[in-house]
């Protein structure tokens, strides 16, 4: 496929480019053909026919990022072709000639793309002994928010699968139809077949309804309406909520702040989920929304309800999936990546790249070649926003997230200053922002800022009743320049120093003997630039180091599953461990056709050429946690033979993947159509 540079072809893509161009080049393939018609060449069905022949040879072997392009460049050689059949003089023998050369690159294209779909089918699946993972993914109520359809595949293909495979309850909620270009019914409809491929029932796809990228009128996105009552039309020229006729909004609301806050309160609350995964503050204002509204509702929800502690998971669609690292095309499937690696996201600064969880894929998702993964035929039933141009960047070997803990004794406390605004430090919600459209740089709104005049620059917290705490959490500002660099934390007697935070707004925990009290303290003893924090946490647990799964990775941490090993025959591989253990004792065990040696935690192995088999790592405290592996050495014509595959996928598209470009190029004209409003 030819890339585009999308800043530089932006107005070629637009309604009042788009129209115009294509009117024009349709007249003119009318014009061919009434030519052709008056003037009567000789053979002229078969030179019309050798025309639309080439039209059809280049669509099959020449694609373009951009579907307007494509559209261009088809109609412009229609039209020349058309011209050159009703204008050229042409002998009879050289039309004949012409128009059998068109026929077998015809005929050509399409056995290519039949082979193309015979081929890249044989050998390229995974095929390894899935490890039983029923303690992580079986007998579980999950709820996983989407801010637009699709977003589901970018931020959670590979984990769906493993839930729904173990036999959970798995409930997708989408925020917004994504109507922005109006194709919002179209959308829910993609949605719907998508749950049918991942065999989720479809009552288990719930769409809230709301419009994409809605602005109230100052400009500001709805998140940041002052007033939480203010009805909003949206651009798709929308007011409340809606659907289709086979699956209607979860509920008929009015587009205002309140009602999306409580539809997001109120589905929470009917399914009661076990976990909940959810969208962070990515590159995209529709997606700050529903990590902010989310955010905003179990906080809400968690004060109400003191009993209902869900596990909660945040990722982004974005810098990890969407616009991630493109990397897929590789003799054995990568982990994620950045594609500017960092010690923590940017989006906030709040998550450490370290501190991410790691979920293993299911093996559907796994294959050599994209059109075998179920994750990427996931993808192509969003046609209407090309989702499978991106699948590169997305299918990736394990599935990252940053786990958010829900049971802070401080979310139902009293906090005062010494100075400054302190009410944003005890919540839920991490980040937030005055301006999720418009101000591109961290959300930093609620952090608590010291004055300089402050001297004391003491934070007092008061919780309702007295409570064992034995665990601290300070995450420092997020910003560069400001950075804590000691502080005491008091609680009733106890206290202790807590030196340099960590940067950038990551969290310092700080773990202790259980200490009985009703009251903290925070004093901050020395800091670098401005005296910042973002937020406090304190727990009566600390967080719980159970061990629930491993997962073998190589030298570069890649996930492991139908190992190709190096040419050598030799590599070395350690494990991840969620939660993470630093002395995890565990036991190895393989074929005969595999040697291993295990040496302070890394285990080298060695398997000849031509050789496969399976190795198994287990847990020696929980031997029912373990991990399963085939390793393979194959020769070089196997591998060579991989790479190829690989290597030709895209260019060499078989019919499902032609089937996708092209239903994506007619689905794109979908959106020139006009604009009906409620």
């Amino acid at each position: 496929m030819i890339k585009v540079n999308w800043q530089k072809i932006k107005p070629f893509e637009k309604k009042s480019f788009a129209l115009p161009v294509m009117a024009v080049l349709l007249a003119l393939c009318l014009a061919a053909l009434i030519i052709g018609a008056v003037r009567k060449p000789e053979l002229g069905v078969l030179r019309f026919l050798s025309a639309i022949f080439v039209f059809l040879t280049i669509a099959f072997n020449i694609r373009i990022e951009s579907r307007m392009l494509q559209i261009y460049m088809l109609l412009c050689v229609l039209a020349a072709g058309l011209f050159a059949a009703a204008l050229l003089p042409m002998p009879k023998g050289l039309a004949i000639f012409f128009f059998v050369i068109c026929c077998v690159a015809l005929a050509a294209s399409i056995g290519i793309t039949i082979a193309a779909g015979i081929m890249m089918n044989q050998n390229t699946h995974y095929d390894f002994p899935e490890p039983d993972r029923s303690n992580v993914f079986s007998g579980k109520n999950v709820m996983l928010f989407a801010p637009h359809e699709d977003d589901e595949i970018n931020i959670y293909g590979g984990l769906i699968e493993q839930y729904v495979k173990h036999g959970s309850t798995v409930r997708v909620v989408f925020s917004t139809n994504g109507d922005f270009y109006r194709l919002g019914r179209l959308r829910i409809w993609e949605a719907l077949k998508v749950a049918g491929r991942y065999h989720i029932p479809r009552e288990n796809f719930i769409f809230l309804g709301y419009s994409d990228s809605m602005v109230n009128s100052e400009g500001k996105h709805i998140y940041n309406s002052d007033n939480a009552e203010e009805r909003i039309t949206s651009p798709a020229g929308h007011k409340k909520t809606y659907g289709t006729n086979a699956k209607p909004p979860y509920k008929s609301s009015s587009f205002t702040r309140k009602n999306i806050l409580n539809d997001f309160k109120s589905v929470i609350l009917e399914y009661q989920p076990d976990i909940l995964y959810c969208c962070d503050y990515d590159g995209h204002a529709d997606h700050r929304a529903i990590s902010l509204f989310f955010e905003e509702a179990v906080d809400e929800i968690i004060k109400e309800n003191p009993f209902y502690r869900p596990e909660v998971f945040k990722g982004f669609a974005y810098s990890t999936a969407w616009d991630g690292k493109e990397d897929y095309y590789s003799l054995n499937a990568l982990s994620t990546h950045l594609k500017k690696p960092a010690e923590v996201m940017r989006e906030t600064n709040t998550y450490a790249w370290e501190d991410r969880v790691r979920f293993p894929v299911a093996i559907e998702s796994l294959s050599h070649v994209m059109q075998n993964s179920l994750s990427y035929k996931a993808m192509m039933e969003y046609s209407s926003q090309t989702a499978t141009d991106h699948a590169n960047g997305i299918l990736n070997s394990d599935n990252i997230f940053w786990k958010r803990r829900t049971d802070s004794v401080l979310f139902d406390a009293e906090i005062s200053a010494t100075s400054g605004d302190p009410s944003g430090l005890l919540g839920f919600k991490l980040v937030d922002s005055e301006d999720i459209k418009n101000d591109k740089g961290l959300p930093l709104a609620k952090q608590w800022h010291a004055t300089i005049a402050d001297e004391r620059k003491i934070i007092g917290i008061k919780l309702p009743a007295p409570r064992k705490i034995s665990s601290v959490v300070l995450y420092g500002s997020p910003e560069e320049s400001s950075k804590i660099v000691n502080a005491v934390v008091s609680l009733g007697s106890y206290q202790f120093s807590t030196g340099e935070l960590n940067p950038l707004g990551t969290p310092t925990v700080f773990e202790f003997p259980p200490v009985e009290t009703d009251r903290i303290g925070i004093k901050i003893k020395s800091y670098i630039g401005s005296c910042k924090l973002l937020k406090v946490e304190a727990f009566e647990e600390p967080e719980s180091a159970e061990l629930q799964f491993i997962k073998l990775q190589n030298s570069n941490e890649d996930f492991c599953y139908d190992y190709i090993i190096n040419k050598s025959g030799r590599e070395d591989f350690t494990l991840y461990s969620y939660p993470y253990q630093k002395n995890l004792e565990f036991e190895v065990a393989a074929d005969d056709s595999i040697q291993f040696n295990v040496n302070r935690g890394v285990i080298t192995v060695a398997c000849l050429e031509g050789e496969e088999g399976v190795l198994t790592v287990r847990s020696k405290e929980n031997p029912d946690i373990y991990d399963t592996v085939i390793i393979r050495n194959p020769d070089e014509r196997e591998r060579y033979i991989l790479a190829h595959k690989q290597k030709r996928e895209q260019q060499f598209l078989s019919f499902p993947m032609q089937w996708d470009y092209y239903r994506g190029l007619v689905r794109r004209l979908v959106t020139y159509k006009p604009a009906k409003f409620n």
